[in-house]
């Protein structure tokens, strides 16, 4: 379940509509790699998880940092590449931050799976995090296909959002990799080793 702030600025005051909505999408995911292989975790992470937060720097309330719960899929189920693609509208909070500054986070975990953390707090590190920086950026032409494929197959109901709230296929350009899946301290995984093919 994930709410939609839906953000009207055809007049001078902010006008927010919460609509609650349910994917379709599975919350199984398929056995995690083991804890020692931090690439291979970054990269289940990646494509296993159908949203996360996306942290912007505002541009609504000034250097403040602005966390937004966003569907993304770095795929289809069947196929990973590690990138992280967005659909995002042109009226959107996450659209107006990234025209000031583009450069964003996405965190997400193993908590989303309902399973694989049932049984800790999804702060403990055994309950694997990632977060891939860089910027946001549209998808080159030749990507939009695989992109809005994948998009609308891990999302079903995005193919019937209004068409007027100007939908914009959005990609991060990844350049940092933060990993955290056991105690011990985080990872940095090199970008280079990240995209090495996976599985």
């Amino acid at each position: 379940m994930a709410v939609v702030v839906k953000w009207c600025a055809a007049t001078c005051a902010v006008i927010l509509a919460v609509t609650i909505v349910t994917e379709g999408t599975s919350v199984t995911w398929p056995p995690p790699p083991s804890w020692l292989n931090k690439t291979a975790t970054a990269r289940y992470l990646a494509h296993s998880a159908d949203w996360g937060v996306v942290s912007t720097m505002s541009n609504m309330f000034p250097d403040t940092p602005f966390g937004i719960v966003q569907s993304f899929a770095d795929g289809p189920v069947e196929k990973s590449t590690g990138i992280p693609y967005f659909y995002v509208s042109k009226i959107s909070t996450v659209y107006a931050n990234i025209q000031e500054n583009n450069t964003v986070s996405l965190t997400v975990s193993e908590v989303e799976s309902r399973e694989l953390c049932s049984k800790v707090d999804p702060e403990t590190p055994t309950c694997a995090q990632l977060t891939l920086s860089g910027k946001m950026i549209p998808v080159p032409s030749q990507e939009e296909l695989f992109a809005r494929t994948a998009l609308f197959a891990r999302h079903p109901q995005m193919k019937d959002w209004p068409k007027g709230h100007n939908w914009l296929l959005l990609k991060l350009d990844v350049t940092s990799v933060w990993l955290i899946d056991f105690f011990g301290g985080a990872a940095i995984i090199p970008v280079e080793d990240y995209f090495k093919p996976w599985p």
